[in-house]
């Protein structure tokens, strides 16, 4: 009887605590409620403000990508995600451009990373849209209307904005078949837009997929040759702008932004105007332009 006892107390199975399984699920439950309840009401508070603010102003970066998660993922603390999207991307701006592949490798399901890229995409589409009827006034102007159209192009892109007499733009032409890099139909492209447009002035704009933001020997090359043969036709050659995923450099200026850094309060008009002129030591980099910009404003 003895030995039968010793194995019995030494089998290796766990002793029973004294409560019932039933009363253990249930006190796993009542925990997990108050993890969730504490979630609930974190995303209540954060869509609480969202409501009574009546926009995004005065919310983080990380909140308002959290408030926008909350609707792809469920009873889920995603508070983590948020900061962790936005330490990987750099910005909420970036994790909205970023593709669907790169949402899904930073750890996200398809579900999720295709509402965020769905927000992007909408957001792009109605930068486009109000492209048309935008007035531009300065060289920010300019920068803000043609990274919105081109910084998500993958290949190389044209934009040419026609403008009216009052700088307002008339007509967004767009061509991303790759003519950027043949020489001799881009400037009859330019010219053919323009008049049909019946536009006095231009601004045009290209990207460069590499992210280099300097402009090469080409772009002075199509810039001096398209101000010669814009210029007799009664067309103004505002600026030629170059735009990368994060920047703008204007060609007219010699002017580089990061579009992707907030725009300081006073930011310097005078870098910025039209009518200021090029710069005295960016003749050269700036393609050769007659002072177009002299008196345009």
């Amino acid at each position: 009887m003895e030995e039968k006892s010793a194995k019995t107390e030494n089998s290796g199975k766990p002793e029973k605590s004294g409560k019932s399984e039933k009363a253990e699920k249930a006190e796993k439950a009542e925990k997990l409620g108050r993890v969730e309840n504490i979630h609930e009401n974190h995303r209540e508070r954060v869509r609480r403000a969202y409501v009574e603010r009546g926009d995004l102003s005065g919310m983080h970066e990380h909140q308002i990508l959290e408030l926008l998660l909350f609707y792809a993922i469920k009873r889920r603390d995603v508070n983590p995600l948020a900061h962790r999207l936005i330490a990987r991307f750099g910005s909420l701006k970036s994790v909205l451009r970023a593709s669907i592949g790169e949402l899904q490798s930073a750890g996200l399901s398809e579900s999720t990373a295709v509402l965020l890229k769905l927000v992007g995409d909408i957001g792009y589409a109605i930068d486009r849209r109000d492209a048309d009827e935008r007035i531009i006034t300065n060289t920010l102007d300019a920068f803000n209307v043609c990274f919105s159209l081109l910084f998500r192009e993958k290949s190389e892109a044209v934009a040419l904005l026609c403008l009216d007499g009052r700088h307002r733009v008339i007509r967004v032409c767009m061509k991303t078949d790759g003519m950027a890099d043949k020489v001799n139909a881009l400037p009859k492209w330019i010219v053919d837009a323009a008049l049909s447009n019946d536009a006095p002035a231009v601004i045009l704009a290209h990207n460069h997929p590499s992210g280099s933001i300097m402009p090469s020997a080409k772009d002075n090359e199509t810039t001096t040759l398209l101000d010669g043969l814009l210029a007799p036709l009664g067309i103004t050659l505002y600026d030629h702008i170059i735009v990368t995923r994060d920047s703008c450099y204007s060609m007219r200026r010699c002017f580089e932004k990061n579009m992707l850094e907030p725009e300081p309060e006073a930011e310097a008009e005078a870098e910025a105007e039209f009518c200021g002129g090029a710069d005295e030591d960016c003749g050269e980099a700036a393609g050769g332009f007659s002072g177009a910009f002299e008196d345009a404003m």
